[in-house]
């Protein structure tokens, strides 16, 4: 069962997913109705299921109140037949990362902590619009491994004026921090996004293929070493 939860903090200039900035505060207890309601509709398509595993994406559902994530995570309960111990996993942006909330998750249900920290060099943080700085996030890297059981963390890489040597050290760093798993993205120019008139009017530049292809096989071979593999997607949200 995917959740998604369209809200950010700020929107992030390489992103076109369905996620949006509010000004105002969101009214969590409507939305928290109308997702029941989605998954009784659901449910109604589907029949009688069982649930593998739960995703709450964006957007940001870190900015979502435990007490939502709760409610959320009933609803899907009411509808299907939720196995005791399956995979509950909740994206987390590192800037609204609380020790507090973090338990309030846990307590509801979340066992994964997916954590959007994007890259381990606070320039490149800048660059990519991430309101986090690699302090914030190995911040909330270490709390995630105190309260869950399960994390993860997304790096993008084939950034603007990215080496292979850069690369290589900043994503065996992140080997060294990553609990379980992580998920790797070549930075990718989507059309309606603020880069995306940035690279057109040649206010930057990516990597050229040749050197693309070289990180993606570097990023192959530095994960094949330490036990995992990797595949190629798009940047995430």
């Amino acid at each position: 069962v995917y959740v998604h939860w369209p809200f950010c903090a700020a929107k992030c200039p390489y992103c076109d997913f369905n996620s949006h900035v509010r000004h105002q505060p969101v009214d969590q207890e409507r939305f928290a109705l109308a997702f029941a309601t989605e998954l009784k509709s659901m449910r109604e398509r589907t029949g009688p299921r069982e649930v593998t595993s739960i995703f709450l994406g964006g957007g940001t559902p870190s900015l979502m109140k435990p007490e939502t994530v709760g409610a959320v995570l009933e609803a899907v309960a009411a509808n299907w037949t939720v196995p005791a111990g399956i995979e509950v996993t909740l994206e987390a942006n590192p800037s609204s990362v609380e020790a507090e909330r973090f338990r309030g998750y846990r307590a509801a249900g979340v066992n994964r902590v997916s954590l959007g920290v994007q890259a381990l060099n606070d320039a490149d943080l800048k660059f990519l619009g991430r309101l986090h700085n690699v302090a914030d996030a190995l911040h909330a890297i270490r709390l995630a491994r105190e309260i869950f059981p399960r994390l993860s963390f997304d790096l993008i890489y084939a950034r603007p004026g990215q080496t292979l040597e850069a690369w290589e050290a900043e994503l065996e760093e992140a080997i060294g921090h990553a609990a379980d798993h992580l998920s790797l993205y070549q930075l990718t120019i989507e059309e309606g996004t603020p880069f995306h008139v940035l690279h057109r009017a040649g206010k930057f530049a990516i990597p050229d293929p040749d050197l693309a292809a070289d990180l993606y096989q570097l990023t192959q071979a530095v994960t094949a070493s330490h036990g995992a593999g990797s595949r190629r997607e798009r940047s995430p949200a």
